[in-house]
């Protein structure tokens, strides 16, 4: 049997940085639309087992069958769309065992940045990372929990700046693409926020106090925490989940 469609409102926009339909004609129209449908996907505003078909995207987009074609392909390379013969195309369900695979690399990465980071801590480092946590504050406040995202993801990256490393931070973000669909469902859940600021700001505090070792104690708390979240919310979204 198909997968069961999941019944949603139509989707105008994908994202916040920008609008279905809105492609630029001077670059490639299948990169762009992988990424407006990958982003819409991660965060949540195209749901587990709901359909994609060629025409919808066509016409989402106003473009030939070509280019969506293309964009598909990669989405199911990514694990984010699951294809099925003379069936269609379904957004994935999140799949437990890419979390989990994921959740490994990215532990295992970020650490390492967080520790040669800290080997080149400077004001200027602790400026960068500080403003984003204030704009998570400032989100958080407005329930803005796309910009609170943007600002989580600036957080992260600030140590992979910090420490001349930007090119594995790209690495990183490959790895986590199963993790943030996890991440964008439990921002708006109520506390959520305030929790990943409190985590942020301990490992400010431990490098700024020149203590790495209790940085990295306190990173791997917060990254690990996912287990936790992961646990609080199948029980409200218990269609978004499987173990494979």
């Amino acid at each position: 049997m198909p997968p069961r469609i999941a019944v949603s409102t139509p989707i105008e926009t994908a994202g916040r940085p920008g609008g279905l339909g809105r492609l630029d004609r001077k670059l490639p129209a299948a990169d762009q639309i992988y990424r407006v449908i990958r982003d819409a996907i991660i965060s949540g505003q195209f749901r587990p087992r709901e359909a994609m078909s060629e025409n919808r995207i066509c016409g989402m987009f106003a473009v030939s069958r070509s280019p969506v074609r293309i964009a598909l392909t990669r989405l199911a390379e990514d694990g984010l769309i699951d294809i099925f013969p003379q069936r269609g195309s379904f957004v994935a369900p999140i799949k437990l065992q890419q979390v989990r695979e994921g959740h490994f690399a990215r532990v295992a990465l970020e650490l390492a940045v967080l520790r040669e980071a800290a080997d080149h801590w400077s004001k200027s480092c602790a400026d960068v990372a500080t403003e984003a946590i204030r704009r998570q504050k400032r989100f958080a406040r407005d329930g803005d929990a796309w910009r609170f995202h943007t600002a989580d993801e600036q957080f992260h990256r600030s140590f992979a700046v910090c420490a001349g490393l930007e090119g594995v931070w790209t690495t990183i973000q490959g790895v986590k693409t199963h993790l943030d669909r996890v991440r964008h469902l439990a921002n708006p859940v109520k506390g959520h926020m305030d929790k990943v600021i409190a985590e942020h700001e301990a490992i400010i505090a431990q490098l700024d106090d020149g203590r790495p070792d209790d940085a990295v104690a306190a990173m791997r708390h917060h990254l690990d925490s996912l287990h936790a979240t992961i646990e609080r919310l199948r029980p409200l979204h218990k269609d978004y989940f499987v173990e494979e």
